[in-house]
Order: structure tokens, then sequence, then C-alpha cells
């Protein structure tokens, strides 16, 4: 990508003065100081001892980098950027590791929560047949690590942690932290430092719970995409989707709906004129053939070991027998262009037809 271009994107995005602020300096020496008060108090409280204290403060921090991957499936040739904050040694990464840990069990336990691929297809598969005239969406927010407002995230961590009746003092901890980890966000861009004013670039996920709706046969979020299966006509989903949209001024979704079809991360669902589901592989008009070569120097066991996981993911995926087989001559078409030799695709080929999920 052209430098000047790529720079250009992100100082648009930092241009936007309600999610970005500009300071002066790094404010890394005043973050720590901020930090060891909260940690001292809680020592004294006895919420924390020596061991987590020392595994909080980091004793040789490096400042945070700001940048963007390009959004090429949007647009190929001005790409939209998807700002990310290297942040692994910075300030505020124990915190992060540390409430991350802590809050993971909560955001598991919802029962919209999507781990990955795997498990939407777990859940979709008690689907098998639905009604005929339901409907299909998706619904997406748009820049959802920028639109968490910090006020309503750490509400919904509080409310949550109460009402898993978790001990006060425990909860102290966990909200002084969240509080440090959101206002202080800070990141350096060339010789520019910034603080973001609203939501995180880090990956710090709040999660407050959606009530359950009337006409959704089902709700699953996976992080910022939604997949729902919608009993209403389409009056009755727009009405929906307008009411969303108009919760939270800085939270917005966009909607994708059809009778017949929809995609949800790299699977698409198909519904028949009886409403009975089917899955199919999906792949972004973007995406090339970019499987490892297999004259690359990595390990003869990593080469060897793709096409058995590609062949894999298409056989857990791909529902009905003879489209399954069409992937899976696809798959091997691909491997075969990257010169994996024939024998080990025939291998894996019959492994994998012995091995449908």
């Amino acid at each position: 990508m052209n430098k000047s271009q790529y720079v250009c994107e992100i100082r648009r995005q930092l241009a936007d003065t309600n999610t970005y602020k500009k300071i002066q300096s790094d404010p890394t020496f005043i973050i720590r100081r901020k930090i060891d008060i909260i940690l001292n108090k809680h020592l004294d409280n006895k919420t924390i001892d020596n061991k987590t204290k020392t595994f909080l403060i980091n004793q040789h921090p490096v400042t945070p980098v700001l940048y963007t991957l390009p959004k090429i499936h949007k647009d190929l040739h001005n790409p939209p950027g998807r700002p990310v904050v290297a942040s692994t040694d910075s300030i505020l990464n124990p915190l992060s590791v540390f409430l991350k840990k802590i809050l993971t069990p909560y955001t598991h336990n919802t029962k919209s929560f999507i781990l990955d691929t795997g498990d939407f297809l777990n859940k979709i598969r008690t689907l098998d047949t639905v009604s005929p005239t339901s409907i299909l969406c998706t619904l997406d927010v748009n820049s959802l690590y920028t639109s968490i407002a910090h006020d309503k995230g750490i509400q919904a961590v509080s409310q949550t942690l109460e009402e898993a009746n978790t001990d006060t003092g425990s909860r102290e901890l966990c909200l002084d932290l969240l509080n440090i980890v959101l206002r202080e966000n800070f990141f350096r861009f060339e010789d520019d430092f910034f603080v973001q004013t609203c939501g995180t670039p880090n990956g710090l996920k709040c999660c407050p719970r959606l009530r359950k709706l009337q006409h959704a046969i089902t709700w699953f979020r996976y992080i910022d995409d939604i997949f729902c299966i919608w009993l209403g006509d389409f009056s009755s989903l727009s009405a929906f989707f307008n009411t969303l949209n108009s919760v939270r001024e800085e939270l917005k979704f966009t909607l994708s709906h059809d009778t017949e079809t929809i995609t949800f991360l790299d699977t698409r669902v198909r519904k028949d004129s009886q409403g009975k589901l089917s899955r199919d592989i999906y792949t972004k008009p973007t995406d090339c053939n970019n499987l490892l070569r297999y004259d690359s120097c990595h390990p003869k066991s990593t080469r060897d070991s793709l096409p058995r996981s590609q062949f894999k993911r298409v056989t857990r995926i791909v529902s009905d027998s003879a489209t399954r087989k069409s992937r899976l001559q696809e798959m091997s078409d691909r491997f075969k262009s990257r010169n994996y030799p024939s024998t080990l695709l025939a291998v894996m080929m019959r492994w994998s037809r012995s091995n449908i999920e």
C-alpha cells in the first residue's frame, strides 16, 4: 500500500475529535503513579497480595503504537483502516490481561455468545427447519471499538459483577483497573501522542446483555457481528432495526437480510421453500489463493497438515453432500496450484470423507 495513502487514512481517523484527543507527551510516568495509588489501596485492603501487585506493574513499559489493517474487502483501491494499537508491552497491558481473565467467563456465559465458526455451526445445527416465511438477518456494529462509551462500558461491567454476587473488594478492584485501562488509553502515531476518549482499540470487550427479542428465534453474536432469524414480516424487522439504532446515539448498526440466503463469518446459510436450512462455505470476493506454498521453508509437518485442516473445515461447514463434494474438489485444486503433491491430497481427501461431522 502506498505510504502516503496509508498515513492519510490514519490521520483522517485521528482528526475525529469525538474519539481522539491529542496530548503533549508520553503519559506513561503519570499513569504509573495512578496505578501505584490504586494498587497500594487494594494491597492495604487485602484485595490483592504482593504477587498480584508485582504482576500488574510493568517495570519497563513500551509506548503503544497505532497502526491500521486495511479493509480491502470494503474497497480494494482506497481501503478504510481498522485501528489497532500494539500495546503488548505497554504500562496498561498487565491490567488488560488481568481484567480479561476475570471478565471473560461472564461474556462467555451469555446465551448470544459465539466463540468461533465451530460454535456457530453447533448452534445452527439445532435449527434444521424454521418457518418458510422467516427472514435471515445479520447485523453489524459500525466501528464497535470506537463506539463503546467509557461510562456505559464501566456501568455494564459493574452491573454484571453485581448480579454475579462478586464481593465488594474484587468488584472495586476491577472497576478501578477498568477506569485506568479505558480512560488512560494512549498511543503514539509518528511523533504525536493521543488518548482515545471513546471506546478502545485494545480489544477490551464490555458486553451488556441484550433482552430477549419477541420475533427472533436466534440471536447469536460474534464480537460485533450478529446472526438472527426473524419470524415476523419485513415491516416488523424494519421497526425493530430503527428502534435498535435509536437506543444510543454513539452505537449504530447496519442490517442485511434475505428470505433465502445470508452470510455469517465464513458460512453461507440457505433456507429452502420448506424452511429447511443448509450450510455452505462463504468466500469473500476479494479472497485470493494465499495458501502456504508446498515448496516454502516451513517444516514438512506444517505443510502436510494444512490440507487436512482445510478439508476438515469444508466437511464441517458444508451440509449438502453434493455441494460438499464440489467444495472439496475446489479446495484440492487450490492446493495443487500451490504445488502440493497429488498423493498427499488424495490421502487427505479420503480421510476427510470418512470423518464427516
